[in-house]
């Protein structure tokens, strides 16, 4: 009996799609799948921005519950400690430009606190101080914009591993927009100097870097380990346009900030302790579900 034509077709189909997904691993092999992902969403958060030191005894009663405060607040704001660019072994140049953009002319305390930038307070606060200040900014907070973020890391040994954050804005911005990164980590004091009992300080800014709607860098402090800076589409996302940064070395998270004439309008923190996803799982299922599609399609073909 003459074999069906039909069927005959949908094998060869069957073989040609079976040889293309043997050769595809190894189409892909130079790109290497990150070693943890992560993303976030959202832009309705408070940036808190706290001006603390290493030697500074107030802080050293403040700060360690201001870490539980966040935790408590997860969601609702983000922290940013910014240390003076002094004797302090954690301060930055950043912290100048930041503290600059509140417009003070008198002389800080530390600590000082900024809820998305307004609502100074300084020196030792409360709970409850901080707890009003953030409801008055989320109260403030007239419109918020939404913030997609995703995080990859590539393990790099010998070397520094690999970060790169892609960032996708939710909406069209105006011309007078920004978009500022901080890179956080939480850095152990190695030295009795300009100590003030704390050992590990926490959301430490020690990278920065801002540019505008088209993706020009207007400003950058780059730290040890710098930043590169592109423009690009994230495929697996559908093609969006994004923002991609790249930097190396240990991070424990990113902060993204939309500033729109000096109003803060976004906030979106990513942090190490978000539980990562691996993109690998994702692409072994699909690969599964395709294999299995092509199983039914070959007993479809032999029944016939």
């Amino acid at each position: 009996m003459r074999p069906d034509s039909g069927a005959q077709d949908m094998q060869k189909v069957v073989a040609a799609i079976l040889i293309a997904l043997i050769l595809l691993p190894l189409a892909g092999a130079d790109a290497r799948a990150p070693d943890e992902s992560r993303d976030a969403r959202g832009g309705h958060a408070i940036l808190l921005e706290q001006y603390t030191a290493t030697w500074c005894d107030t802080c050293a009663t403040v700060d360690p519950w201001i870490s539980e405060f966040t935790d408590d607040h997860e969601g609702r704001v983000v922290r940013v400690a910014l240390h003076p660019d002094d004797h302090d072994p954690f301060g930055s140049p950043l912290t100048t430009e930041r503290i600059a953009l509140k417009q003070t002319e008198q002389q800080l305390s530390l600590p000082t606190f900024w809820f998305d930038g307004q609502g100074e307070m300084q020196g030792q606060v409360s709970q409850s101080l901080l707890e009003n200040g953030l409801r008055s900014a989320e109260v403030n907070r007239e419109h918020w914009i939404g913030i997609h973020v995703w995080w990859d890391t590539w393990e790099n040994q010998p070397h520094d591993d690999v970060q790169q954050l892609a960032i996708h804005i939710e909406e069209d911005l105006p011309e007078n927009a920004s978009i500022t990164v901080f890179r956080l980590q939480s850095l152990e004091m190695t030295s009795e100097i300009a100590y003030n009992g704390i050992d590990v300080h926490h959301d430490v800014a020690t990278q920065m870097i801002t540019f505008d709607q088209n993706g020009t860098v207007t400003d950058s402090f780059e730290g040890v380990h710098g930043w590169t800076m592109s423009n690009g589409n994230l495929y697996s996302e559908g093609g969006i346009p994004v923002f991609i940064l790249d930097t190396w070395g240990e991070v424990d998270g990113f902060v993204t900030i939309i500033e729109v004439n000096g109003e803060v309008r976004g906030v979106i923190g990513i942090s190490i302790d978000d539980m990562p996803r691996n993109p690998e799982i994702y692409s072994h299922l699909s690969l599964f579900l395709l294999l299995s599609a092509l199983v039914a399609s070959g007993i479809i073909v032999r029944r016939r």
